[in-house]
């Protein structure tokens, strides 16, 4: 009975012991687990860091010519139309020196806002360089992209900036708007949207300028 009194005793704690160890690998499997998820969101957290410009929080440049390919490829494939505008802020070097970088900053940031509240989900929109701005119209036709432009024209016009006391301004801009051609070379593409975007501001600002 000793003998088998002790036999059940070492069970116990072998028992006890296993279900310590069961618990410990729960831990370290739970552990794991909320390791390689935080793991994951640091990545996704990088990877948009590396996408999206800090200011106004759309898109970058080098997103922009990534994205440009890929919806580029898509409307050759698929014989879609594609449509791209190209914005820029009017005479945003006067304002700058008039108030300050701070407040000029303030513009960018307010446009971008504007711009993703006048876009649909498929459509994107990236910060191209200073106050130029670009967006990617898939599946659209010109004249359907110019009504697009229009709105975030006519919206931004809204916008009221105090950059000084007692001061109360506006700014505009200009948008080209062009329709993809097919084969045509990408930088081709953005070259003629510019272009339209510059006339906008020869015939004098505050205007969209779509091919006809």
């Amino acid at each position: 009975m000793k003998d088998s009194s002790k036999t059940r005793q070492e069970l116990i704690r072998e028992l006890a012991s296993l279900k310590e160890r069961i618990t410990e690998l729960e831990q370290y499997e739970s552990e794991r687990k909320r390791i390689e998820e935080a793991l994951r969101d640091s990545e996704k957290r990088y990877r948009e860091l590396s996408i999206v410009d800090d200011l106004t929080q759309l898109y970058n440049t080098r997103y922009f010519y990534q994205q440009l390919k890929m919806e580029i490829d898509r409307a050759d494939r698929y014989g879609q139309s594609l449509t791209l505008l190209l914005l820029d802020l009017d005479d945003f070097k006067r304002f700058n020196d008039a108030y300050g970088h701070i407040e000029g900053d303030q513009v960018l940031w307010r446009l971008g806002q504007v711009v993703k509240r006048c876009l649909r989900q498929t459509d994107s929109a990236y910060r191209y360089g200073g106050e130029e701005f670009t967006i990617l119209l898939p599946m659209t036709r010109s004249a359907a992209g110019a009504v697009t432009a229009e709105r975030i024209r006519t919206e931004f016009k809204k916008e009221h900036f105090s950059p000084a006391p007692g001061q109360d301004v506006h700014v505009t801009v200009c948008i080209g708007v062009a329709q993809w051609r097919t084969k045509e070379e990408m930088k081709t593409f953005v070259h003629r949207v510019d272009q339209l975007m510059y006339q906008g501001k020869r015939n004098g600002k505050d205007r969209v300028c779509a091919e006809s």
